[in-house]
């Protein structure tokens, strides 16, 4: 590996950039790499100390359409046996979890909107969510869920029980939820109009407002814990 401690962000979709990790990374003059997966080539990864994986609204389960993500699964194998650090986010969870042989699937119920993570009791040792007041606000958007890797510790669970959060080995970290959505983001993925339809024809219109109202009083701690927890995994990477 170089000297220069670098990390490799994989974005899938636009409408998901680097956002709050983006901005964590330059505030502490961390320098970084931006690929779009499907239509930038995998670097050579001996040049990067950490590997962030974002979300996007790919399915993990259907290679026939988006074939690179198998050739992108084979990249996070070889990332690991690398021994180098993983935070996977929504579709980037997934993709960590399906590398590894582990089930991603529809979900009977979506999860969309801000939510508390319960940590198991694993979670609560991890250093990944040190300073947190036992427990995290997140936000979510997904239909799909996976199930635990062989050898995965799971250490946040949703409320009706779907995982949600696991670590595999010692810092491969595979989230169903976001951490790196910012205001400006958020008001895309709300108010431009073709996602708002998409929001409205999948979800419903009262859901759709409801996360419009949560706003105000939850992105605030939604925004300090993101920020504890990027900053905890990048302690992890030994970056801070």
């Amino acid at each position: 590996m170089s000297d220069e401690k670098r990390v490799l962000i994989l974005q899938h979709i636009e409408e998901n950039p680097p956002g709050r990790v983006g901005d964590i990374l330059q505030e502490n003059m961390i320098p970084y790499d931006n690929m779009c997966v499907g239509k930038d080539p995998l670097p050579d990864l001996s040049i990067y100390h950490a590997l962030i994986i974002l979300g996007g609204t790919q399915h993990v389960y259907d290679k026939d359409k988006y074939p690179y993500t198998a050739r992108e699964e084979a990249y996070l194998h070889r990332a690991i046996r690398q021994e180098i650090p993983c935070l996977g986010l929504c579709l980037g969870g997934q993709l960590l979890a399906n590398a590894f042989g582990a089930t991603v699937m529809k979900l009977p119920k979506v999860h969309i909107g801000f939510i508390r993570e319960h940590f198991t009791e694993a979670g609560k040792k991890d250093p990944l969510y040190k300073g947190l007041p036992g427990y995290q606000l997140a936000f979510q958007w997904h239909e799909d869920g996976f199930a635990l890797p062989v050898g995965a510790v799971p250490i946040a669970v949703h409320e009706d029980g779907a995982n949600q959060a696991f670590r595999y080995g010692r810092h491969v970290y595979g989230l169903q939820y976001h951490v790196e959505v910012t205001i400006e983001m958020l008001d895309t993925w709300l108010h431009d109009p073709s996602l708002q339809k998409e929001f409205v024809d999948m979800y419903g219109v009262d859901i759709y407002h409801q996360t419009e109202r949560e706003i105000p009083h939850l992105y605030p701690i939604y925004h300090d814990h993101s920020r504890i927890m990027i900053e905890n995994f990048l302690r992890i990477c030994e970056l801070l």
